[in-house]
């Protein structure tokens, strides 16, 4: 009796053991994504220092017991929850997304290294002409999260990539100019998309152009190609950030960004 007790004991013992390492592994994993996706978006960041203010004033109010401001946090964390789901409900789609992505989503494979190429130059060819002609422009690359809620705010088009394409939708005399032109793959599935802007003080030289394309780069993991219509620089918005682009770099820079070639090298390797 006491060797049976004694390994029930122990088999107990270890499932606790093993309960406890899960349970610490998981909650650190849902931190981990947390703090990635704050660390990436401002206005997740701004949440946080809120949140973070909050929680310390409910710990200080439940030391020194003030409870009429106990009550107010408590009424404040309790509504507040709803209000971060309604107000920030693309971060936490992302996030989600984030969780259950395994693998890049691109579907460029099927093309040839020629054909990829041949796609990138038609890029560069039309945003070097726009920057020359300053032309303000802004085009979008879809990556491995979905923009489909800012392509239906658009016009579907389901077009080649031409530089022409993107030289006629741009040009100011066309309806299609204001907005965002969205590639997927290797199809401009849209134009004249509408995206929010970042909430970050930027200098009065960045327009209405420069704000959206940081808006979506804070909250999904697309590439965005701005041009600005006053003075024809080109720039890359990527996770909350802007980078000037020279124009002799553009195409290098490109290419590096999107990564479609090396997308190829990965497949061959998992391949063998």
């Amino acid at each position: 009796m006491f060797n049976i007790s004694a390994i029930q004991f122990n088999l107990s013992f270890i499932v606790n053991i093993i309960r406890t390492l899960l349970d610490v592994f998981m909650v650190w994993y849902v931190l981990y994504l947390l703090i990635g996706m704050f660390k990436q978006n401002m206005r997740t960041m701004q949440l946080f220092k809120g949140v973070l203010i909050i929680l310390i004033l409910k710990f200080v109010t439940s030391i020194l017991g003030l409870t009429t401001m106990s009550y107010l946090v408590d009424t404040v964390l309790t509504w507040g929850i709803i209000a971060i789901i309604v107000i920030f409900q693309p971060e936490i789609r992302s996030l989600l997304e984030k969780m259950g992505r395994t693998k890049l989503d691109y579907k460029m494979n099927d093309l040839s290294d020629d054909q990829k190429e041949h796609l990138i130059d038609e890029i560069v060819d039309s945003v070097t002409k726009l920057s020359e002609t300053q032309t303000g422009a802004l085009i979008t690359f879809e990556r491995t999260q979905s923009l489909i809620d800012y392509i239906n705010t658009g016009t579907k088009i389901n077009a080649d990539i031409k530089s022409e394409l993107f030289n006629t939708i741009f040009w100011e005399g066309t309806p299609l100019h204001d907005g965002a032109v969205i590639i997927k793959n290797d199809r401009v599935v849209c134009a004249a998309a509408f995206f929010p802007p970042t909430n970050q003080d930027l200098s009065p030289l960045y327009g209405a152009r420069h704000r959206a394309a940081l808006g979506i780069s804070e909250i999904t993991d697309s590439l965005t190609i701005v041009v600005s219509e006053e003075t024809g620089t080109i720039s890359f918005a990527i996770n909350g950030k802007l980078r000037k682009i020279p124009r002799k770099e553009l195409k290098a820079s490109l290419v590096n960004e999107l990564d479609w070639f090396n997308s190829n090298e990965k497949d061959g390797d998992e391949d063998e």
